[in-house]
């Protein structure tokens, strides 16, 4: 009897569990015709998402101080996205998936970065019965054919092994990502956040069209801001002067690096820039990032006549609210990038940022990055193009501009996802233009609620960035809270012979003295009268370890690079720049 009943239970659970399939999804590029990475959605009847059991596992680190190799592997790997533009569960597939599902109707959608067209159909799985479907991508632009090449500059994951590498790459690949940077993080104590296993051409690794280059974000302190060198021949570890960011920049010229600056340059950056690039020590700056574009301490830099690059990137996983790739820039280059090849190109400044958006720019035969020579005031002939997918990105403002202001240029659509712009404008004094274009996605989650005021108090005081959330958050809250569509281009710089550069202009003089103002509150912050303010945070978890005595101890060297950078700005006010 006992034994009846147990046989009656099991029949009864099997009878409860749900009959299960198995699929297999291919996933197709149809211009090559062979299997490609991708990030794959499937969804039942009723929203659930399902992941595949072969997806490609994630790792997701950011801190202060690197995570045990324990801890790391326990809770930082997960074989699941959660997509805050989508809303939903996704994964990714190195070009094939399988997944065991209940019998039923499934939504599948495929997507590949900014070039690939969405790919979306049903499938139904039958209980009991393996099955296979392919999913083909097809692109709507090939910006590789025409030069471009996209990257992300500032990607967070722990890189040890070989096998590290083909698992990453092929991530990289499923957000079409040709150039994707590692970067290493630390503090003044260690420098050992989300490690890279090699630097330079060791460091290197290609797979297909991807390739990834280790780098840094390493010095980053609350004093002088966050800073990245790209593409070095070596890793950059000076922790005696941590704080005197010179030193890093003139290793990093030794290891043919590429420095710049991360998050806009805002909050203690604009310090750290205030110092640096008049003195010609770095040479990019983020501009698009964390859901939003800014430029207004690019477009001061670049009044004061000094030409750093705009560049994007996620700093994905620490900047949680984005993946990789989400945030883009694209370089121009002759072919395929290499280290150097890209390295060099960027620092030209032959690039443009997009969120979505695909722009080009021409000033008569010069392009993004040229400079153009007039003998003098004369007239010049612009003409651009903004491509885009409108299932994604729903454009509604096109500006050509003039040193940051939009100039008259009517703006032609060709078709539903092309626009051009055509201008001639009379130029009597030097000048940069470039192209600036914004407006919503489409179909995307609404961003999240605005940050409490305690946590924009708690981000003030380690990275002085309130006043740029504010608004940020009532930009948001203006537009209901709908995700933007962002994409700028580098400039076209025109030099006019006889007339007055950039940083005489009455906007460069004014910029260059309030440079030097703050240039003096920062020496004055050195004095020993507020020395100990500049380290009252410094027990904050995501501290960067700068104390007193560090700051004390590499004090003479600041207050040579204000001095120096002192003197560069008026220079540039007199009319005599070094």
């Amino acid at each position: 009897m006992r034994t009846a009943l147990l046989w009656l239970a099991a029949g009864l659970l099997a009878c409860s569990e749900p009959a299960t399939g198995t699929l297999h999804v291919r996933v197709l590029d149809a211009a090559l015709e062979r299997e490609v990475p991708a990030r794959l959605e499937l969804r039942d009847e009723q929203g659930r998402a399902f992941v595949a059991e072969d997806a490609i596992p994630l790792r997701f680190e950011c801190g202060a101080q690197p995570l045990p190799d324990w801890a790391a592997e326990r809770f930082s790997i997960s074989r699941e996205l959660a997509n805050p533009h989508t809303g939903t569960t996704q994964f990714y597939a190195d070009g094939s998936a399988r997944l065991a599902l209940p019998a039923g109707r499934y939504r599948l959608r495929a997507f590949r970065g900014i070039e690939y067209e969405v790919a979306e159909q049903e499938v139904e799985v039958a209980a009991g019965r393996e099955q296979s479907t392919s999913v083909t991508l097809r692109r709507w632009i090939d910006l590789p054919a025409a030069g471009w090449w996209s990257a992300d500059d500032h990607v967070h994951i722990t890189r040890r092994s070989g096998e590290d590498d083909r698992r990453i790459a092929a991530w990289m690949r499923a957000e079409d990502l040709h150039v994707a940077n590692l970067l290493q993080m630390g503090t003044v104590d260690q420098f050992g956040v989300t490690p890279q296993r090699a630097f330079g051409t060791a460091g290197e690794y290609r797979l297909g069209d991807t390739l990834l280059l280790a780098g840094q974000e390493h010095p980053r302190t609350h004093f002088l801001g966050h800073t990245i060198t790209l593409g070095a021949d070596a890793a950059i570890d000076l922790r005696e002067t941590y704080i005197a960011y010179d030193t890093f920049w003139r290793a990093a010229a030794r290891e043919h690096g590429l420095p710049g600056y991360a998050h806009f340059g805002l909050g203690p950056g604009r310090d750290g820039l205030a110092l640096d690039a008049p003195r010609g020590l770095v040479f990019f700056l983020e501009v698009l990032q964390f859901e939003q574009p800014s430029y207004e301490v690019w477009y001061d830099l670049l009044a004061l006549g000094l030409r750093l690059t705009p560049t994007a990137g996620t700093d994905f996983p620490c900047g949680s609210w984005s993946i990789p790739g989400r945030e883009r820039f694209y370089t121009r280059l002759d072919a395929a990038p290499t280290r150097e090849s890209w390295r060099e190109a960027v620092r030209a400044g032959r690039t443009f940022v997009t969120n979505g958006p695909l722009l080009d720019l021409t000033l008569g035969a010069a392009r993004i990055g040229d400079e153009v020579v007039l003998e003098g005031p004369g007239r010049v002939e612009l003409a651009a193009t903004v491509r885009y997918d409108p299932t994604r990105d729903d454009v509604k403002q096109v500006e050509l501009l003039r040193n940051g202001e939009p100039i008259p240029a009517p703006v032609e659509r060709v078709d539903a996802g092309t626009l051009r712009i055509r201008a001639v404008d009379e130029l009597a004094q030097s000048a940069w233009y470039a192209l600036r274009v914004s407006g919503d996605k489409v179909g995307e989650a609404p961003l999240p609620p605005a940050l409490p005021a305690w946590l924009l108090d708690a981000g003030d005081h380690y990275m002085r960035f309130r006043e740029h959330m504010e608004r940020q958050e009532e930009f948001h809250a203006g537009r209901g809270r709908v995700r933007p569509t962002a994409a700028h281009t580098a400039p076209i710089f025109v030099t006019v012979r006889g007339a007055p550069p950039l940083a005489a202009q009455p906007r460069g003089e004014a910029l260059a003295r309030a440079a030097l103002a703050r240039l003096a509150e920062l020496e004055a912050r050195l004095s020993d009268a507020r020395i100990e303010e500049q380290t009252l945070w410094d027990w904050l978890p995501y501290s960067d370890g700068v104390s007193l005595e560090h700051l004390r101890r590499n004090r003479p060297a600041l207050l040579a690079a204000i001095a120096e950078a002192r003197s560069r700005y008026q220079a540039l006010l007199d009319g005599t720049p070094p």
